[in-house]
């Protein structure tokens, strides 16, 4: 039997507490390696985000000025049926009815913000605001969608059949867009001017209706398009703050 006093309780002891030391310090290790992967992480995902979020930002602000353009038309043209022909000339009237057959939509970049929440990697963002943006993002792109699917449809089963009945459309658009070289197609053969059919129209209450209804959907257009551009620049700015971390 071996006497207690014989048992090396200071070296057991010892090797112990070095071996529960080097267990924690691997325990450390792994926890800095793992956390110093997921600012990595998070640095590359911020930056994605940041390019696409840029070229939002310039699409969003070609989108508004195109809905403030083709918004103030619609307002000159109800200025033209509140105040009679002789406000305007003929090539003024040509120029502000083009605007009504004119109808677009913007399609902004999502790829990066896309995975970015597919993947579940959101939570790896640690600013709490720039995670809450992030998130609130699509449903305000959503919002934006409508109201311009909602005018692009109003103008092709509202605006362009009732004036097809009423003037030739060739005389007021004109050519067609050019290609995306630049190159311009052959032009459409057209008459100087046709302010006439213009003008029998300009007393028709259905035709005011529809001008007033297409001004109210682009403003909502306009609108919209202001609060997602206002977010996007918020989202860029937070992130070029968390990039310089």
């Amino acid at each position: 039997m071996t006497n207690a006093s014989e048992v090396p309780w200071k070296r057991i002891s010892a090797e112990a507490a070095a071996i529960v030391g080097s267990i924690l310090l691997a325990f450390a290790i792994d926890a800095w390696w793992e956390g110093r992967g997921e600012l990595e992480l998070e640095q590359r995902l911020l930056a994605a985000l940041l390019v696409e979020f840029e070229k939002n930002g310039e699409l969003l602000r070609q989108a508004r000025t195109h809905y403030e353009q083709q918004y103030n038309k619609s307002l000159e043209i109800l200025e033209y049926l509140q105040e009679g022909q002789s406000s305007f000339g003929d090539e003024e009237l040509n120029e502000l009815f083009r605007g009504l057959f004119i109808a677009r939509t913007f399609h902004l970049e999502s790829g990066a913000h896309d995975g970015l929440l597919g993947s579940g990697e959101l939570s790896l963002i640690r600013d709490e605001e720039l995670r809450n943006r992030l998130a609130a993002w699509p449903s305000l792109v959503r919002e934006w969608s409508e109201e311009q699917d909602a005018d692009f449809s109003y103008v092709h089963t509202e605006v362009r059949p009732f004036l097809s009945d009423s003037v030739r459309i060739r005389n007021i658009v004109g050519s067609f867009a050019p290609f995306p070289d630049g190159e311009s197609p052959p032009p459409v053969p057209t008459s100087e001017t046709d302010a006439a059919s213009i003008i029998n129209i300009s007393t028709s209450v259905e035709f005011d209706n529809l001008v007033y209804q297409r001004a109210q959907g682009l403003w909502y257009a306009m609108r919209d398009g202001e609060t997602l551009l206002a977010q996007a620049t918020a989202v860029a700015e937070l992130i070029r703050q968390n990039l310089e971390k």
